[in-house]
This record gives structure tokens, sequence and C-alpha cells, in this order.
């Protein structure tokens, strides 16, 4: 927070927040204990989590931070585990041929393919993704997440 541009405090005051308009300025800081130096604040948060399991508030919603963690932790793992999968299914098949046919052409492609892969942020890739197929032949996929536990299963209907 201190190494952004501005103040949380600015900000807030700015967009006309709820809890915002109520304090001053001065009022505000010490609330949100700004006023106190970087390592006792630092100390205190980690105190809480460690002493009392306890992340803070939120700054914006005002809810406990714990609270918002504990809602996005099943569709990060469900992300996670789907991407685990997904290389999983192109990383065995390319090791077993590699294995296989070892210092062959085949296998020197396939390993600066790996290697071209790992090189390749994250970031950059899934962008890619959702990218190229768009330009290439116009499909663009819905931006909004389904959760698997909703999807019908196709046998039973359920």
């Amino acid at each position: 927070m201190r190494l952004v541009p501005g103040s949380i405090i600015d900000m807030m005051l700015s967009q006309n927040d709820v809890g915002a308009d109520k304090l001053s300025r001065d009022q505000l800081i010490n609330k949100l204990g700004l006023d106190r130096p970087m390592w006792e604040q630092y100390a205190r948060w980690i105190g809480g989590i460690l002493l009392h399991g306890d992340f803070g508030r939120s700054l914006w919603q005002n809810t406990p931070v714990a609270e918002l963690l504990r809602a996005r932790m099943p569709v990060t793992f469900q992300l996670g585990l789907m991407a685990m999968i997904v290389a999983l299914c192109v990383a065995i098949p390319i090791g077993i041929y590699s294995a296989i046919r070892q210092d062959t052409p085949g296998d020197y492609l396939s390993r600066s393919f790996s290697i071209l892969m790992l090189a390749v942020p994250s970031f950059w890739m899934g962008t890619m993704v959702m990218v190229f197929p768009s330009i290439w032949w116009g499909w663009s996929p819905q931006v909004r997440f389904v959760a698997s536990s909703t999807i019908p299963c196709k046998t039973c209907g359920r």
C-alpha cells in the first residue's frame, strides 16, 4: 500500500466512502492505524494473523478479509486443479515420447517445445489462448465462471 502513488486515505475520501464521509482525514488515519510506524503496523497485522487468525478488514467493503478469502477459495482450487489436469495431459505424453525416442529429432523437438513453454509467462499464454481463436476463427468465449457443481451430468441429467 505504501508503494502505490497517492494515499489510501485520499482514495477513500475521493470515492465518497461511507465510512470516510463521517470521519475527518486525521480521524481516518488514526482509525486505520496509519499514524503508527510501518514496522508496528506490520507487527500488529502479523500478530493478528498468528495469534488470532484475524487477517483484518477490507478497506473498501469493511468486511473481514478471512470471509472474502473463504468465498474465493473454492473457485481458486477448482481453477488450479483444472490447470494441473491440462498440464499433465500435455506433459505426460511429451515425456513418454521423449523417453521412448531418446536423442532423436522428435525428442529434441519435444524437449525444445517444453522448454519454450516453461519460459513463456503463464499470464501471456492465457491471454494468447483467449485472443488467437478469437482473431483466427471469430470465436470468443463468454467471460463468466460456472462452477463445476452446477454443470449437469450428461448421463443422469442431474
